[in-house]
């Protein structure tokens, strides 16, 4: 058990009728929370970066710190790249060390984004490497990716099964009605919708936008198929908020250490409860 790519991990999940937590990471800190809450929970996790943290530290400088914790960790860890919409820069991560990437080609029309998936289908099979792709438009604010709700789009089941068949993608995640961000209203998904994609997918399917859905919302999705999940707001809310209450607690203290271990508690608990959740540990 190390550093591994999805494949493995996502079948596995979809055969057994649970997901894997995929989150998204900043830094080093909550890379190693993320990975100490799966390891005492003995469950794979995937650990997801966006394009604009990797621009932050530099592909590799940032592998650099990654390596050592998944190639030492007590379970499997895939380390995946996020919401990428530039093809050279998801091959510099292929060749840069990523197990896994995923290429949002969704805003394009359907064959340019077949034709730029296959180029990093070929890419990332050559090295072992899984790919993630999407269709439909995914409503909020993903980093630097802003979709509105009037430019909001579900998946077209006609163009899933041309796109799966073309691209031969690892891991897939259809719009449906989840949001990126913090959700504002009542949430509308397709679970007929999400059903249905996932009775003719020939690989597992990705539900993104899982941050402020309710317990038995996640579990209905799981049980149509969702085999992987994915949680970027609820971390930074947490690595946030741990910084804030800490200095609440503690105004007068200047302790670097002591805060990182505050915030680092504060973002392995939510990784905890998420992977808790979708591996199904409460039943």
């Amino acid at each position: 058990m190390s550093y591994v790519n999805m494949e493995k991990i996502l079948k596995d999940a979809r055969k057994g009728g649970y997901a894997v937590g995929a989150f998204n990471i900043v830094n080093q800190m909550t890379a190693k929370a993320a990975v100490e809450a799966a390891e005492e929970l003995s469950c794979p996790i995937i650990l997801q970066t966006s394009v604009k943290t990797v621009k932050q530290f530099g592909i590799e400088e940032m592998m650099q710190f990654l390596k050592p914790i998944v190639g030492n960790a007590k379970v499997d860890v895939a380390v995946h790249l996020d919401h990428s919409t530039d093809v050279d820069f998801t091959i510099a991560c292929i060749d840069g060390g990523w197990s896994s990437v995923m290429y949002d080609g969704s805003k394009m029309p359907l064959p340019e984004n077949i034709a730029n998936t296959k180029k990093i289908v070929e890419a990332a099979h050559a090295k072992d490497v899984t790919v993630e792709g999407e269709l439909g438009a995914i409503v909020g604010v993903e980093d630097d990716i802003v979709v509105d709700e009037d430019q909001s789009a579900l998946a077209n089941p006609e163009d899933c099964k041309v796109y799966l068949e073309e691209t031969k993608i690892d891991a897939f995640a259809p719009a449906i009605g989840t949001a990126h961000g913090v959700y504002k209203g009542e949430v509308k998904i397709d679970y007929d919708l999400f059903e249905n994609i996932n009775s003719f997918s020939p690989c597992p399917l990705v539900l993104h936008g899982g941050t402020g859905l309710s317990t038995g919302t996640f579990k209905r999705l799981i049980s149509l198929g969702a085999a992987k999940v994915n949680i970027s707001t609820a971390i930074k809310i947490a690595y946030c908020g741990g910084m804030r209450d800490y200095t609440k607690l503690r105004p007068d203290e200047n302790d670097p250490l002591k805060l990182d271990a505050f915030v680092k508690d504060k973002v392995k608990e939510v990784v905890r409860n998420h992977i808790t959740l979708f591996s199904l540990l409460e039943d």
